[in-house]
C-alpha cells in the first residue's frame, strides 16, 4: 500500500480519534490533531540535517501534517524539527542504548535507523532502517526490548496504527456494555 494523496486517511484518523475521546471521558488516550504541513523547504532542511533522503511516502506525509502529538496512544509521530533533534528522538535512540537486541535481532544498528515516532511515556519506538543515505519503506515497531510488529511501508504503518485505535474503541465500548453503562 502506498498512499500518493494523505488527505483520506489524515481525515479517517482524526475522525477516529474523535471517536476514541468520545468514549474516553476520562481523557486517559489524549487526542491531539496533526500539526500543520510541512514546507518542501522544512522537508529539504531536514534531510540536509539528517544526511538521509527520507522515504518518498513518509516525506509526501510530512507535505500534508508535520507531525502528529499522541499520534497513538501517548506515542507522538514526528515532525521535520523532532526528526532532527527533540527529546523524542533522545527517548528512542536511550532506548537502542539500553536494549540493543530487537535492533541486532534486525540486523541494524542505532546509527543506521531513523526514529519516527516515540514517546516519553510509554517504550514504543516506531523507526526506519537508513540505507546507503536514504531511509528505507520498512517500518520496525520496537517496545519493552522486543520487535512487536514490522511495516511494509510508512503507509501501511499509519493505516495499522488507525486500525489499532479503531480496536482500542470496540474494547472500550464492549466494557462500557459488560458494566452495564451502554446497552
Amino acid at each position: 500500500m502506498i498512499i500518493e494523496d494523505w488527505r483520506p486517511p489524515i481525515i479517517e484518523m482524526v475522525m477516529t480519534k474523535q471517536n476514541l475521546a468520545a468514549w474516553d471521558p476520562r481523557g486517559v488516550f489524549p487526542n491531539h490533531s496533526p500539526e500543520v504541513a510541512a514546507t518542501e523547504e522544512a522537508i529539504a532542511a531536514a534531510e540536509r540535517s539528517l544526511g538521509v533522503a527520507l522515504d518518498p511516502e513518509h516525506r509526501r506525509f510530512l507535505g500534508f501534517a508535520d507531525g502528529w502529538k499522541a499520534f497513538d496512544q501517548h506515542v507522538t509521530l514526528m515532525g521535520t524539527a523532532e526528526l532532527i533533534a527533540s527529546p523524542l528522538r533522545d527517548a528512542a535512540f536511550d532506548a537502542f542504548a539500553v536494549a540493543p537486541e530487537p535492533l541486532e535481532s534486525l540486523g541494524l544498528s542505532a546509527d543506521a535507523v531513523l526514529p519516527i515516532a516515540a514517546s516519553l511515556r510509554q517504550a514504543d519506538v516506531f523507526l526506519m532502517p537508513i540505507e546507503a543515505g536514504a531511509a528505507g519503506a520498512k517500518v520496525h515497531w520496537i517496545a519493552e526490548g522486543e520487535v512487536i510488529d514490522t511495516f511494509d511501508s510508512f503507509g501501511q504503518y499509519f493505516v495499522s496504527i488507525i486500525e489499532y485505535t479503531k480496536r482500542q474503541i470496540t474494547r472500550m465500548q464492549e466494557a462500557a456494555r459488560e458494566a452495564g453503562l451502554t446497552e
